[in-house]
């Protein structure tokens, strides 16, 4: 059975990661501003956004959140964090695409559509799905 693991997506995360510092920043002009609730509010997303991102990004380079892609199927974790199993006749067509320099995967399934963020396919890797017959 051949297995590929998809590399983790840096710049996905460097975005994540820059939206919060500018969320931090307005937040900080806010309160200097006296508009206090505006202020919270965004500082509690920003720091959700950070600490969410930032466990998930720890996860997927130890491994322990990764997308694989076999000639059974797909295997990744959804957003609350259950792990998840496609079997390959369920899965209609897989694409790549770049949504403002981030690489998004596209798995169009007989149901529906999911989209993988955190997740990036080498040059090798979709060579080989191609060869799987995922990519056309």
């Amino acid at each position: 059975m051949k297995e590929l693991r998809l590399q983790v997506n840096i710049l996905f995360y460097f975005v994540l990661a820059t939206l919060s510092i500018v969320l931090l920043s307005l937040a900080k002009l806010f309160f200097d501003l006296q508009l206090s609730q505006i202020a919270a509010v965004q500082l509690f997303i920003a720091i959700i956004a950070t600490l969410a991102a930032s466990m998930h990004f720890v996860f997927a380079l130890s491994g322990q959140k990764c997308v694989t892609i076999c000639n059974q199927g797909l295997s990744h974790f959804n957003v609350f964090g259950r792990r998840r199993f496609i079997p390959s006749e369920e899965i209609i067509s897989l694409n790549t695409k770049s949504v403002l320099g981030l690489k998004t995967i596209q798995i169009h399934t007989k149901e529906k559509r999911i989209t993988l963020l955190a997740f990036k396919i080498t040059k090798k890797q979709k060579k080989t799905l191609q060869q799987l017959g995922y990519l056309a």
